[in-house]
C-alpha cells in the first residue's frame, strides 16, 4: 500500500499567497485613497520694492512693483484716505489725472529713482532708476513725462539745476547699451531694466529760483550774475532762452501762477520787511503788490486774484487773504504760514492750509526753516470768496508719526492733496473725495 503524502506544506503555500495578496490589495487601496498632492504652480516674482535701487537679473520692461497688503488681488484692497506714498525722502512731485484715476510721481532724494502710484491701486510703480543723486526739488510737467530739479553736489554746497526727461527703453536694449543710443546726456548708470530711463542736461549753474508755467512748458530763471538777479524765460529743457529783465534784486521765491503774471516774493525773515512783486513774462514790467511786511511769505492764487499772505516776525505768525482786485484783506482766522499751504487747481478759490495744532512763540518763518519749531498739523480748507471755513482731516489722528506738512500740492480735478513731512521728508496723499 502506498505512502499517503502530507497535505500540510499546501496548506502553508496557500496561506502565504493568501497573505501576499492580501497586502498587495491593501497597498493599492490606500493609494487610491490618499489625495494627491496640488503640483505648485509656476510664478515669477517682482523684485521687491527698494528705494536705493534692488539689483537683479531681471530683464523684463514690465513696471516694478509693490503692495501695501499681502491680498493677491490689489482690486479688492481698501486705500485708506491718509496715505504713505514714500517712507523714504522725496525730492519732489507732480500729480495728474487720467480719465479713470489719478497719477502721482516722486523722485528719490538719495538716488534719483522716480516712482509712480495711482488713485485706485495700492501698488507702488518702479519707473526709472537713473543714477540722479541729491534731487532735493523738482518741478514736474502736467502729463509728468520731465522736470526740471536742483541736485546738490556730494563734495560740495554747490547746487546744479536741471532739466530730465522720462524716456522709453527700447525692449531689445540692455541698460547699458540703451543709454548711448538715444539723443541726450545720461546722468548715471542703471542697475536694473526699468521701462524708463532719466535723459536730460543742465541749466545754468548759478539760478537763485526758478518757476514753471501753467502750461507745462516753460520755466522762469532768476540767476545771480555779478549781483544782479537775471530774470529769463526758457523752454523747460533750457534750449531757447529770453531775458526780461535785469534787477539788483537776488534773494527772492518764484511761483508762475498764470499765464501773465510771474509772482516774486523777497526771501522772508522775522527780523526783515519782505515784498511780493508782479512780474509780466511777456514784457518783464514790475508790479509792487504787497510790502513793506516783516516776515512775509506768499501763495498766490492760480487765477492771480488771492493771496494767501503770512506776516512773521518775533512771537508769531498771522495769516490773511488778500483780495488783489478789491485791495482788501481779510482774517483767514487759522494761524500758518504760505509754505504749508495750497490753492485749488480746478477750484482757484478754495485754500488748503496745514495749520499746526499749535502756535509756540518765536521767531518766524526763521525758526521753522530751521526745524526749531515743528508741531503736528490739521488740514484746513478756506474759500477766498465766501470766506467759508473748515477741517478737511487731523491728520495727527490718522498718522503714525508727527507731521509737519510743507510742499502741498493738487491733482488738476481737486481730488487728492499731496504733502512732505517736513520731519523725515516722507510723501503723503490725502484724499479729497473718499467719505470720511
Amino acid at each position: 500500500m502506498p505512502q499517503q503524502k502530507s497535505s500540510i506544506p499546501y496548506i502553508l503555500i496557500g496561506l502565504v499567497v493568501l497573505v501576499m495578496i492580501g497586502v498587495g490589495v491593501f497597498i493599492v487601496i490606500r493609494r487610491l485613497s490618499s489625495p494627491i498632492p496640488p503640483t505648485p504652480p509656476t510664478t515669477t516674482e517682482d523684485p521687491s520694492f527698494n528705494p536705493f535701487g534692488h539689483i537683479s537679473t531681471t530683464t523684463t520692461n514690465n513696471p516694478i512693483r509693490t503692495t501695501s497688503t499681502s491680498t493677491p488681488d490689489d482690486t479688492t484692497t481698501k486705500i485708506p484716505s491718509l496715505r504713505l506714498l514714500s517712507n523714504t525722502p522725496v525730492g519732489g512731485y507732480g500729480a495728474s489725472t487720467t480719465a479713470s484715476t489719478t497719477i502721482v510721481r516722486w523722485v528719490d532724494r538719495g538716488r534719483g529713482n522716480i516712482y509712480e502710484a495711482h488713485g485706485d491701486s495700492s501698488s507702488i510703480i518702479t519707473l526709472s532708476n537713473t543714477v540722479v543723486p541729491k534731487v532735493y526739488n523738482s518741478l514736474w510737467t502736467k502729463k509728468l513725462t520731465a522736470f526740471v530739479g536742483q541736485t546738490l553736489e556730494s563734495s560740495s554746497d554747490s547746487v546744479n539745476t536741471i532739466f530730465a526727461e522720462l524716456r522709453t527703453r527700447t525692449p531689445t536694449t540692455t541698460a547699458s547699451s540703451s543709454a548711448s543710443s538715444t539723443s541726450g546726456s545720461s546722468f548715471g548708470t542703471n542697475v536694473l531694466q526699468t521701462p524708463y530711463e532719466l535723459k536730460g542736461d543742465n541749466l545754468p549753474s548759478n539760478i537763485v529760483t526758478y518757476a514753471m508755467s501753467p502750461k507745462g512748458d516753460k520755466i522762469f530763471m532768476l540767476t545771480n550774475e555779478n549781483g544782479h538777479g537775471i530774470g529769463y524765460i526758457s523752454t523747460i529743457d533750457g534750449k531757447s532762452v529770453t531775458q526780461i529783465f535785469d534787477s539788483l534784486i537776488t534773494q527772492v521765491t518764484a511761483e508762475w501762477p498764470e499765464d501773465n503774471t510771474i509772482a516774486i516774493t523777497t526771501k522772508a525773515s522775522a527780523l526783515q520787511d519782505g515784498y511780493l512783486y508782479f512780474i509780466n513774462p511777456k514784457t518783464g514790467v514790475w508790479t509792487n503788490i504787497l510790502g513793506p511786511i516783516v516776515g512775509l511769505t506768499t501763495k498766490v492764487s492760480h487765477d492771480a486774484k488771492y493771496i494767501l499772505v503770512s506776516t512773521g516776525g518775533t512771537g508769531s505768525v498771522s495769516t490773511s487773504i488778500y483780495n488783489i482786485t478789491k485791495k482788501t484783506s481779510v482774517d483767514a482766522v487759522m494761524r500758518t504760514l504760505a509754505d504749508k499751504c495750497v490753492w485749488g487747481n480746478f477750484n482757484v478759490t478754495m485754500l488748503y492750509c496745514a495749520v499746526p495744532t499749535q502756535i509756540t512763540s518765536g521767531n518766524y518763518p526763521d525758526d521753522w526753516y530751521s526745524g526749531i519749531l515743528s508741531k503736528p498739523d490739521k488740514i484746513w480748507q478756506v474759500n477766498a470768496s465766501s470766506g467759508e471755513i473748515r477741517l478737511v482731516t487731523s491728520i495727527v489722528d490718522q498718522s503714525d508719526r508727527v507731521i509737519d506738512a510743507f510742499n502741498l500740492g493738487m491733482d488738476p480735478k481737486d481730488e487728492y492733496i499731496y504733502f512732505m513731512n517736513k520731519n523725515d521728508l516722507s510723501l503723503w496723499s490725502f484724499d479729497l473725495v473718499q467719505p470720511q
